[in-house]
């Protein structure tokens, strides 16, 4: 999806000619798969400003377009004073960048509002009714029809297979040879393979994740997307929200680098049974009469995720013929606007589209790529 996204950024420009190389077909893989959460509530300004700009993005796609979007809300639970503060200033950056329906929810109110949710241990809850959900596999393919109704060719089932550069570059592929003169890594799992055929290194650690179905014994409230998670917590914490009245989705985020990571080809397909246990473990002491829900089915995905748990966007150091559009976590689809923007930005050669508090560049590992 980040290359989709910095693809549309590209054909917007009559002098590029845009190929977008898939070793698949686009949404196939970990986006496909994803949740696909778009929100805004974060609390660290540079944090908010992406996903401003990514829900402006979506909000285009919603009404020129015609892409589903649920608008279910989205909770983020706070557990301390410190979270009630950091929630604070992620309302201030949030109108700062002209959002105006977050609001912060002491626990009667989130109790009123949802008497389905445990909040004996939560401080206060920070809630963005605009957002919501999409599916990937829809978006992927409504970026594939765009880019290639401005002029752009998306290329599937075309695996790189080796990459040389006398003046352009001459890139091989399991369907034929591209040139080009700049590159955009934007493989996600793989974009560390991809960055060694280029021989621009990065170093990403793919980190599996999943998401299950519970099923309900009846019909329960609507529960908004509730997220027991603030970033910077050192842990994972439980995400669910209401598929049906009597199914819920639920899994376990975190924006850190906790696990071994995985190898790109790795299997996707069922959740182990700990990590499940533990989901339903979690959703027990957060949901008030769900005893009796049964597991339904699982599914996995990766979330490639860089060393400092930030994307990696713009030129390379060591070739700037090569730009980064990568390491965007568990955060890839509501970040890809912003992503598909920087990325752009570096090809055409603009001014930055982001104030200074967002430095997702590649620089920041010129000493050594392996940080």
């Amino acid at each position: 999806m980040l290359g989709l996204f910095t693809a549309m950024e590209l054909v917007s420009d009559p002098s590029v000619s845009v190929e977008v190389i898939d070793s698949g077909h686009p949404g196939v893989g970990s986006s496909g798969r994803s949740v696909g959460m778009i929100e805004t509530q974060y609390v660290d300004a540079g944090d908010v400003e992406v996903r401003a700009f990514g829900r402006k993005a979506y909000s285009a796609l919603i009404d020129e377009h015609a892409l589903p979007f649920v608008h279910g809300g989205y909770l983020r639970l706070g557990h301390s004073h410190d979270d009630i503060a950091q929630f604070e200033r992620s309302i201030a950056a949030q109108a700062a960048a002209g959002i105006t329906d977050a609001e912060i929810l002491l626990p009667a109110e989130i109790a009123r509002r949802w008497p389905q949710l445990v909040t004996a241990d939560v401080s206060a809850g920070l809630f963005g009714a605009w957002d919501g959900y999409v599916d990937g596999y829809e978006v992927t393919q409504l970026l594939a029809r765009l880019v290639r109704e401005s002029g752009g060719h998306v290329r599937s089932n075309s695996q790189l297979v080796d990459a040389t550069r006398s003046g352009s570059w001459r890139l091989e592929t399991t369907n034929g040879t591209f040139e080009a003169d700049v590159v955009v890594n934007a493989a996600g799992p793989w974009a560390g393979h991809v960055a060694d055929l280029l021989g621009a290194p990065v170093t990403l650690i793919p980190q599996l994740h999943g998401a299950v179905a519970i099923e309900l014994p009846d019909e329960k409230p609507f529960t908004p997307f509730v997220m027991d998670y603030v970033p910077g917590a050192g842990s994972e914490g439980v995400y669910f929200r209401s598929e049906r009245k009597d199914q819920l989705i639920a899994g376990l985020h975190t924006e850190e680098v906790l696990h071994h990571g995985v190898a790109p080809d790795v299997q996707l397909g069922s959740m182990d049974g700990e990590t499940v246990e533990r989901i339903a473990l979690a959703l027990t002491e957060r949901l008030h009469d769900v005893d009796d829900m049964r597991i339904g089915r699982s599914w996995t995905g990766i979330y490639p995720m860089s060393s400092d748990h930030r994307p990696v966007v713009g030129r390379h150091a060591d070739d700037p013929t090569v730009v980064c559009a990568l390491g965007a976590g568990g955060n890839g689809i509501q970040l890809s606007p912003a992503i598909g923007r920087m990325a752009a930005d570096a090809v055409l050669e603009r001014p930055r589209s982001f104030s200074d508090a967002v430095q997702w560049g590649q620089q920041r590992f010129a000493a050594d790529p392996q940080v």
